[in-house]
């Protein structure tokens, strides 16, 4: 691993190409209006600009004009010439392994898969370096700048038996978390809805009409002088960023958290760059049944610094 990640594959310049397929609601229509389609947050004159720059090519990357007449089921590709992606942290730690998962202690910042600015500086990619020819995959999701246990199953196989425990919410989580301010009760809890759509820098909020159902429970570990406090937290539900929101709206937000910030305001910024204050949010212990063994098993991550 420590091998894969020297130096970060995505430090290098390199072409990367964006598969685009085209929906079954697009068939017959011209190219830059599926593109528009399917690639919603890019504009209709910057997509002509692009394919005038050779830029959207077809499966062949031989480049296309954007009044080509498209069918349901191609598949195009977006061009990024000469990327060079953001720097992260490779320092990822081995916990476990057997045939079956493989056990990691994720560093931050690290995204674990690829979208937005990163590709091969990913978890994801890391993995399929490593454990070629298999390809391994993640049971469940961190946040980039979250840091802590993370399961990854060595096969198809066994990721359809360790997915559906986190989706049925079988898997036992423990979160260690610092927060700005002092909880008025040693044990609490947050069952709030969270959206289900992304907003501004990719964020949630809590959507008491509308949202998906979400409780985490928390309970106070110790209170210090600087005003932050020490939290285990448990989210009994999987709702992305569930812990962050519920905090926020309790007016308890994550110490260095990039985007729900102090006094309700959100952040511009997604993922840290490496040497920045940490996000305080670690994944600390998973307990599930084991695909193998069929035995319920528990692993940990040693607590960061600022949970120490």
């Amino acid at each position: 691993m420590d091998r894969a990640f020297q130096p970060l594959p995505g430090s290098r310049p390199y072409d990367n190409f964006r598969p685009i397929n085209v929906p079954h609601a697009c068939d017959g229509v011209p190219l830059v209006d599926a593109l528009c389609a399917v690639v919603r947050h890019i504009p209709a004159p910057e997509w002509v600009r692009q394919c005038e720059l050779g830029l959207v090519l077809n499966d062949q990357r031989e480049p296309v004009l954007p009044d080509r007449v498209v069918r349901a089921g191609e598949r195009y590709l977006h061009k990024f010439p000469d990327l060079t992606e953001p720097d992260v942290n490779g320092r990822v730690q081995l916990l476990h392994e057997d045939e079956a998962l493989v056990v990691l202690n994720k560093p931050a910042p690290l995204p674990m898969h690829p979208g937005g600015r990163f590709n091969r500086n990913t978890l994801q990619w890391l993995l399929a370096e490593v454990y070629h020819p298999q390809k391994p995959q993640a049971a469940h999701r961190l946040d980039a700048n979250t840091t802590g246990v993370v399961l990854v199953a060595r096969t198809r196989h066994f990721a359809g038996l360790l997915q559906p425990q986190f989706q049925r919410g079988e898997v036992e989580k423990t979160y260690l978390v610092r927060v700005h301010g002092h909880p008025p009760e040693d044990r609490f809890a947050c069952d709030l809805p969270i959206s289900a759509e992304p907003g501004a820098v990719g964020s949630r909020e809590v959507d008491e009409a509308n949202g998906q159902a979400a409780r985490t429970e928390f309970v106070v570990l110790r209170r210090d002088t600087d005003g932050t406090s020490l939290l285990e937290a448990r989210p009994l539900t999987g709702r992305t960023n569930q812990i962050r929101v519920h905090l926020w709206h309790l007016g308890l937000p994550v110490c260095g958290d990039p985007v729900y910030r102090a006094g309700g305001q959100l952040g511009t910024v997604q993922t840290l760059a490496v040497g920045a204050p940490p996000l305080c949010l670690h994944s600390w212990r998973l307990k599930f049944r084991h695909p193998l063994s069929r035995e319920l098993v528990e692993f940990s991550a040693p607590p960061p610094a600022w949970a120490e």
